[in-house]
């Protein structure tokens, strides 16, 4: 009996666990970068057209963006929002060893950046 019960209870948890909720178009055809933070936003980053984007979650509605402007041959990889100090992280690469993190307000004022080498 507690092994079908621990089965009933597997598979149960196991269809919420998988279920889509809502999909939304993307905002440009190369993301490569999702976070969540702010106001409830949903925030994507490009790595082509180099433009993070504000995201209504709701509605999938692109409720702002802004450009990142980088050095040539880096490309954005990644995106993070901190809480903490309500700035965007933007992680950019350039297929070597050597990447940096941009930092912009949710407005898109860029607020410096920090320089991650490989070993």
């Amino acid at each position: 009996m507690k092994i079908v019960i621990l089965c009933l209870f597997l598979v149960l948890s196991g269809v919420t666990a998988n279920s889509v909720v809502l999909t939304l178009d993307a905002p440009d055809t190369n993301i490569s970068g999702l976070a969540w933070g702010g106001d409830g936003q949903l925030w994507a980053v490009d790595e082509v057209t180099d433009y993070v984007y504000s995201i209504d979650p709701a509605s999938g509605t692109v409720l702002s963006s802004f450009y990142v402007a980088h050095p040539s041959n880096y490309f954005p990889t990644g995106l993070a929002y901190s809480e903490y100090s309500d700035l965007l992280c933007v992680g950019l690469w350039n297929n070597s060893t050597t990447g940096y993190v941009y930092k912009y307000t949710p407005s898109g004022s860029y607020e410096g950046s920090v320089s991650m080498c490989g070993g």
